[in-house]
């Protein structure tokens, strides 16, 4: 019986110690939370006017201070400042402006009254102080889309240039009224009956490089600063430059210093036109009726892009429009909900603005450009020097390409029957 009093005895003392510990770790914890409580409450006295939490700011003293060097997107810019505005919430990233131009965090600027003090921390303007966080800039540039290259393209005759010069040979052909390729003469003869020699006509066609240049720069600070890639834009924007001002000379180069483009051909056939400023089926079927019977599968149409309105407009004849013609490029019936024709008779509509103006010569014609020859004796060529500009810290680009191109049929083709002449290139002239 002593055993179990011992046993009971000593279970009540540990019963009473434990109670003790765990009321003074009870005592001590709340005597620390109303130790905090008064520290908050002394915070909250300081700080009337913010209506901040002070709990949290004891929290975020604690923060590791780098938070304050990340950078704000423009939407938790607004969500901070709103935060501030509702409910005393302080984001420490914020940089306060006051009226002066002082810069202080939220927390640190001197309250000068309820109203004031509300007044400046919401308002944007420099006058009455706002909030100011690092400009955001998005990594891309917009740009307007340009041109790919039409000639090179739609079949041009690309030959590579091993010198600044190349002789191609060519057959100098013009007319089959009494023979072919430029001479070539075929007899029905009797057997062992006399024969008649013939030989083709030959000539030449040089191709002479022509140098196409130009250059930029920008300052080296520019390109340490900027938000994206400099070097890679540049070189991509004056590639496709190049590419466009090539293609121009290749539509409507004079061939001096320069291609000799399509426009200023010498088998270049211009039909005359029905009307001035127009386009009618007739002059479509009439460029259609000059075309090299071999082109009428390999060429492409080039217009102007203006030419379209008058396309989408077309009614059959060259009978002025009217509300009732019978259109035959797109049918009446189906409005604009479908696609517009991507053809004319059968081959490809390429529009370009380098084709001239509507109403000028050639700004609608058929060509194979099979019969083109451009000669590559340089692809262009990018180069980069900082020397040029070492004083004014800049950076120089230059780029250049060494090209040449023309036609290599020089007049159009009588044919043996017939009074009009074909040509693989044929368009619309400016004059009725």
């Amino acid at each position: 019986m002593s055993i179990e009093l011992d046993e009971i005895k000593k279970h009540i003392d540990e019963s009473v110690e434990s109670g003790i510990e765990k009321g003074l770790e009870k005592a001590a914890k709340k005597a620390e939370e109303e130790k905090k409580e008064k520290v908050v409450e002394e915070i909250k006295e300081v700080t009337p006017v913010l209506k901040v939490n002070a709990e949290d700011e004891l929290k975020k003293a604690q923060a590791n201070t780098e938070e304050k060097q990340k950078d704000m997107s423009f939407g938790e810019l607004i969500k901070a400042i709103y935060n501030f505005r509702q409910f005393g919430t302080e984001d420490n990233r914020l940089v306060y402006v006051d009226p002066d131009g002082k810069q202080s965090t939220p927390m640190q600027h001197e309250p000068q009254g309820p109203e004031h003090s509300l007044k400046t921390m919401t308002e944007g303007t420099d006058s009455g102080g706002g909030f100011l966080v690092r400009e955001e800039h998005i990594n891309q540039i917009y740009e307007l889309g340009l041109e790919t290259s039409i000639i090179r393209n739609n079949g041009a005759f690309t030959i590579p240039m091993g010198s600044d010069t190349l002789n191609v040979p060519r057959i100098d052909e013009s007319s089959h009224t009494s023979n072919v390729y430029g001479g070539i003469l075929a007899y029905w003869t009797e057997e062992a009956g006399d024969k008649t020699s013939s030989e083709p006509k030959w000539g030449n066609c040089k191709l002479t490089a022509h140098e196409l240049a130009g250059y930029t720069r920008a300052s080296i600070a520019l390109m340490q600063d900027s938000a994206f890639a400099i070097e890679p834009i540049i070189k991509r924007l004056f590639g496709m430059a190049w590419s466009y001002y090539e293609d121009d000379a290749f539509i409507n180069g004079n061939g001096v210093g320069q291609p000799l483009g399509l426009q200023n051909s010498g088998c270049l056939i211009t039909v005359t036109r029905q009307n001035t400023s127009y386009v009618y089926y007739d002059d479509l079927s009439g460029i259609w009726a000059q075309v090299l019977p071999a082109s009428r599968e390999k060429g492409v149409w080039l217009m102007n892009h203006e030419v379209l309105e008058a396309l989408l407009n077309m009614g059959a004849g060259n009978a002025a429009q009217a509300s009732g013609h019978q259109m035959i490029w797109v049918a009446r019936d189906q409005g604009a909900v479908l696609p517009v024709p991507k053809t004319i008779f059968g081959r490809p509509i390429v529009l370009s603005e380098k084709l001239p103006a509507k109403g000028d010569q050639g700004d609608i014609g058929f060509y194979d450009l099979s019969y083109y020859l451009i000669g590559d004796r340089q692809k262009l060529t990018i180069d980069t020097s900082a020397h040029v500009g070492f004083v004014s810290n800049t950076i120089y680009w230059r780029f250049t390409l060494r090209v040449d191109g023309q036609p290599w049929l020089q007049s159009a083709l009588t044919p043996k029957n017939g009074t009009q002449t074909l040509s693989p290139f044929v368009c619309l002239s400016s004059t009725s």
